[in-house]
């Protein structure tokens, strides 16, 4: 049924806009009509009192002047949607449609794991309480005088150094400001190895872990989150030694370095292990050595059993304490002993001294004796995947019976001779 008009309109008019409100009778009701056009386009807002329509035209008359004519063109329903989230944003700066494409991408982001007022509750509980600023250089500062303090190890303290010291200079900010893409793209930036790189990221996470410890990271921090994670993986051949090379070396050590080559070879551990280890350390009565967490790579404790070839040649050396290496250049002494098993005259060539091969044989042939690589990892102080990747080469169990059959007296007086010739 059509509207009829009840009588004349009535003409509401306001800086320089008319809006006629007509009284009009619709299936038998009776309405108030605002009559108004926006861009040329005619609008009517049906109301059921001429006071209700004059709201009308006075809150069009001020969407018109104020620039919102959009909300104008909105159906009912959707413009008094979009005028409560204008309310709801009173006193926020940014813009209704930003405010729902981060609420979009916040949505989208915690795919239903937690809701928004959840989330929020748990930022605000860590931090509740405002962090202490510092730079990084002093955070670097600070984390050596801990090292120093709590007894790490030589390498250990020059490993921190190495790493956050340039870590510092290159980042020269505030702690708090630290992102994890800052941290990757410094990681990607260094000229290093891949490997090399891997101990930069463990360095810089335990150095993350202490400020969070000591308040200047909030709890639940990763600075390390999303950023790549580099091979600890040595690429290239392993190097080992064959028993008849064993043999030679020992026979052209002094007994200042024999140690260092028979733990080395015998029992696996790493030769800057090796230098920091004390006499003390080793048990000959219950066959085993005792590697201190601070005298660790890991910086964790671990026991290394004693084979019996390796006890019958520490016994002759064996003092009550002090340390078992006295050398302070033990590399200089390697080198000069592996020249030493050569002799001109006989056209001997001296053996090449490999870097970390002792241990190399070790891992190998302590696996090819026990087919056990979890057992020679925990011995070791390293992860099977590292064993397996870096340090494990194929060898027969009667190589390995072999090797671990090297006594003292099984050098033989030839070799002995050879070697006292040479030196």
């Amino acid at each position: 049924m059509k509207a009829q008009h009840a009588s004349n309109p009535i003409e509401y008019k306001r800086d320089g806009i008319t809006v006629r409100i007509r009284p009009t009778i619709k299936n038998g009701t009776k309405y108030f009509v605002a009559d108004y056009r926006v861009k040329g386009q005619r609008k009517l807002v049906w109301r059921s009192t001429l006071a209700d329509a004059r709201a009308a035209a006075s809150d069009a008359v001020d969407k018109i002047v104020s620039g919102q004519v959009e909300v104008l063109e909105l159906t009912s329903s959707d413009s008094h949607t979009y005028l409560r989230a204008l309310d709801a944003l009173t006193g926020i700066k940014t813009p209704l449609d930003a405010v729902a494409r981060e609420y979009a991408e916040t949505v989208t982001s915690l795919a239903g794991r937690a809701s928004l007022g959840e989330v929020c509750r748990d930022w605000l509980r860590r931090h509740a309480v405002a962090l202490p600023k510092i730079t990084v250089a002093d955070a670097v500062t600070m984390i050596k005088a801990d090292a120093k303090a709590d007894g790490k190890s030589d390498a250990r303290k020059k490993q921190l150094a190495n790493v956050l010291n340039h870590f510092a200079k290159e980042m020269n900010t505030e702690v708090h400001t630290l992102e994890p893409n800052l941290v990757s793209k410094y990681l990607s930036a260094l000229t290093l190895s891949e490997r090399s790189k891997r101990n930069h990221r463990d360095v810089l996470g335990f150095f993350f872990r202490r400020l969070i410890l000591k308040g200047y990271l909030p709890k639940g921090a990763n600075l390390l989150e999303g950023v790549q994670k580099y091979s600890a993986r040595k690429f290239g051949e392993i190097s080992i030694y064959t028993a008849d090379e064993m043999r030679r070396l020992i026979a052209a050590a002094d007994d200042r370095i024999l140690p260092l080559i028979v733990i080395g070879g015998f029992a696996g551990l790493r030769h800057a292990e090796i230098t920091r280890l004390e006499w003390q350390d080793i048990d000959l009565e219950e066959g085993f050595i005792e590697i201190k967490a601070h005298k660790a790579k890991t910086d964790t404790r671990r026991i290394v059993p004693l084979k019996e070839n390796l006890k019958a040649f520490l016994l002759p050396l064996a003092k009550k304490n002090g340390k078992v290496v006295s050398f302070v250049n033990t590399t200089k002494q390697l080198l000069k002993t592996a020249a030493n098993t050569g002799d001109k005259a006989k056209e001997i060539k001296p053996l090449e001294w490999k870097h970390n091969a002792l241990r190399h044989t070790y891992i190998s042939t302590r696996i090819a004796e026990s087919g056990d690589v979890p057992r020679v990892a925990d011995e070791a102080g390293n992860s099977p995947q590292v064993i397996r990747t870096n340090y494990l080469k194929r060898i027969r169990p009667a190589a390995a019976a072999e090797w671990f059959a090297i006594m003292p007296e099984t050098a033989g007086e030839k070799i002995i001779q050879l070697a006292r010739i040479a030196k």
